[in-house]
């Protein structure tokens, strides 16, 4: 996995190029909007940030270890994991 900047992560903002931040990694929801359960608007919301706090609200870790290893496009620069 690459190591991807905030700066980076922080053009991939709307419907067509959707990444978000979740504990320090880097993931590509742009393919994932349309299934996204509470709705693409959520996900558009956070898009190009970190979204850990709006995760931790609503998912638990096994979300990540079901959907994230198709998603994730690297870890974030700096990121402590």
């Amino acid at each position: 996995m690459s190591s991807i900047s905030v700066a980076e992560v922080e053009k991939h903002n709307t419907e067509q190029d959707c990444w978000i931040i979740v504990h320090g990694k880097v993931y590509d929801v742009t393919k994932f909007l349309s299934e996204h359960p509470g709705g693409k608007k959520v996900l558009l919301k956070v898009a190009g940030k970190d979204a850990s706090k709006q995760f931790d609200q609503f998912h638990n870790a096994s979300i990540l270890k079901k959907y994230g290893p198709k998603l994730e496009k690297g870890t974030l620069s700096g990121a402590k994991l």
